[in-house]
């Protein structure tokens, strides 16, 4: 019999990297009290609690008091009370933090992810609460998803191929846990227990953590952001060598790491001098260049201080960027590639990337070579590509009003042979292929299904490709897809990873509504390719102030300038 009965505790739980590592390592120990040791039923308990910082008022205090009678401890303040409770076997080690206890703790010194992997193993896929995630499909968004009732994995809106799930909270399939589990880091549950009770639910914790995660869940271990800081600088240090080899590597390159607004966008600089290099495309090796001159190796540190300026046509700039985060690299090593996207880095199953590829190996790529890109935008390719060749007609930005998610639906950019519906885009980051992928097969799936959509593009489709009928519902077959890509890299093959695992998935979507699907490479003009000019001079600007407005002449808002990959 206990001497304690049991009750519910708030536990957070840690598992620590190294058991041998000492307590110094693990925690400040300076902002702590002497430790306490305390008595358990097996392992060892030592106890840390947080030095108290001393009492302040509350700085809107002094407004309600000054020149008033009041009590002198009307207003006490208010300090945090912490503590880290290091737990100790033959084969493990935790630190299990209280309070605010967890500001002491070195976090590069926990094992990563361990919550989250012993909730996905204690907790019932049909009853889960809460899960936070981050898609890959554009820009990094962190999103909770929660229901106030239990819920499955997709009722809480998961696409187990493009999310990266990070914490999750479910209810608890192990006794020992209590009713519910939340994972990420940390595992933090509620159990009915006394310290002596603890090594057995440790014990327990640390089983289910080797065991690994259960098939229900298997898809959440394919995407996985690195944290450990030893991984990230030996990866790093790998990046830096790539960059200095004598061959321009084919697996880093160069992009903006958010859609920009292109209105009056006309290139992209390394810094903001007088005079300096605007370059019409964006590309590793001017980077590359621009760094040797001033002495600098391409080191993650160098990278993280050198910027990347988008310039507008008044030669200010738009947006800034690390040149850290704009690259975009592919390092395979053994079962596992990692990926640096948006200055993160990321490892993936090698079984899931040919998953990917193997299903991309069928993909048709269209055979009939489209012209050369050396216009200003998508716009202007669009428009001389119809102008010059009779075989096309022009539907860019002729779009459809459609209400909805959608809003206004643009069937595609080029028809050809009244047959293939032409998607064109410049290829700069994952975000812009991934709005190419969704607006062809948005654009395809509701021509399919829907009458009043059918209805209104007819009055916008040219007369030799109008719909004799647009009540009768068109078949898909006789329709090809073609993703039209302007970019210097092979396809679909050279593609970044999470680009690929999107368009793998839109030409699922298309194949299952019966369209044929193909993907175009557009070809730079070479010597488009390799044009900077040079920001004027302010006396130069002062003297010709339409130089800026000619610059930039035939940009629009959706039309983002040439900016490929090397």
């Amino acid at each position: 019999m206990k001497e304690h009965p049991a009750k519910s505790e708030h536990l957070t739980i840690y598992l620590l990297k190294d058991p041998m590592l000492l307590d110094e390592q693990i925690i400040d120990i300076s902002a702590a009290k002497r430790p306490v040791d305390l008595k358990i039923e097996s392992g060892s308990a030592r106890l840390y609690v947080k030095k108290a910082p001393p009492l302040t008022k509350p700085a809107w205090s002094k407004f309600l008091t000054d020149g008033q009678e009041t009590p002198d401890d009307l207003f006490e303040g208010r300090r945090s009370e912490g503590a880290v409770l290091i737990f100790r076997n033959d084969e493990t080690a935790f630190a299990l933090t209280f309070g605010t206890g967890f500001h002491m703790i070195n976090l590069d010194l926990v094992m990563r992810d361990f919550g989250l992997r012993v909730a996905l193993s204690a907790s019932d896929p049909e009853r889960l609460r809460s899960l936070d995630k981050s898609s890959y499909e554009s820009n990094p968004l962190n999103t909770r998803s929660q229901s106030p009732r239990d819920a499955d994995i997709f009722d809480l809106l998961i696409n187990t191929e493009t999310d990266l799930v990070y914490a999750i909270t479910g209810t608890s399939t192990e006794p020992l846990f209590g009713s519910h589990v939340t994972g990420r880091d940390a595992l933090t549950i509620s159990p009915e227990i006394t310290l002596d009770d603890l090594p057995a639910v440790l014990a327990e914790a640390f089983r289910r953590y080797e065991r690994g995660v259960p098939e229900s869940f298997a898809w959440v271990e394919d995407l996985r952001r690195v944290k450990e800081s030893d991984t990230l600088e030996i990866l790093d240090m790998e990046l830096c060598s790539i960059l200095q080899s004598e061959q321009p590597p084919d697996n880093v390159w160069l992009g903006e790491p958010e859609i920009v607004d292109w209105e009056s966008q006309i290139g992209y600089s390394f810094d903001l001098r007088e005079r300096t290099l605007i370059h019409k495309t964006l590309q590793l090796p001017s980077l590359l260049d621009y760094m040797a001159e001033r002495g600098d190796d391409p080191t993650a540190e160098a990278l993280k201080r050198h910027h990347v300026y988008a310039i507008d046509d008044r030669f200010s700039p738009l947006k800034k960027w690390s040149a850290y985060r704009c690259l975009y690299a592919e390092i395979a090593n053994g079962e596992q590639t990692y990926i640096l996207r948006n200055g993160d880095w990321h490892e993936v199953k090698q079984s899931f990337i040919e998953r990917v590829d193997g299903q991309l190996s069928k993909l048709e790529i269209d055979e009939i070579e489209m012209p050369l890109f050396r216009h200003s935008g998508e716009a202007a390719y669009n428009e001389s590509v119809a102008a010059d060749s009779a075989a096309y007609e022009l539907l860019d930005r002729k779009t459809v009003p459609f209400g909805g998610a959608y809003d206004k639906i643009e069937f595609c950019d080029l028809v050809r042979d009244g047959r293939d519906l032409i998607h064109v885009k410049i290829y700069k980051n994952s975000a812009t292929l991934s709005h190419l992928f969704a607006q062809g097969s948005v654009a395809a799936e509701t021509f399919i299904a829907d009458e009043l959509f059918r209805t209104k593009l007819n009055d916008r489709l040219p007369a030799r490709i109008k719909l004799p009928d647009p009540s009768v519902k068109p078949k898909a077959g006789n329709y090809r897809v073609v993703y039209a890509v302007v970019t210097t890299k092979d396809l679909p093959q050279a593609l970044p990873f999470f680009s690929r695992v999107t368009l793998k998935n839109a030409i699922a979507t298309l194949g299952a509504l019966g369209f044929a699907v193909a993907m175009a490479k557009i070809q730079y003009d070479p010597d488009f390719l390799h044009t900077a000019s040079c920001k004027p001079s302010r006396r130069a600007r002062a003297a010709a102030p339409d130089l800026a407005k000619n610059t930039s002449a035939g940009h629009r808002k959706s039309d983002p300038p040439a900016t490929p990959p090397p």
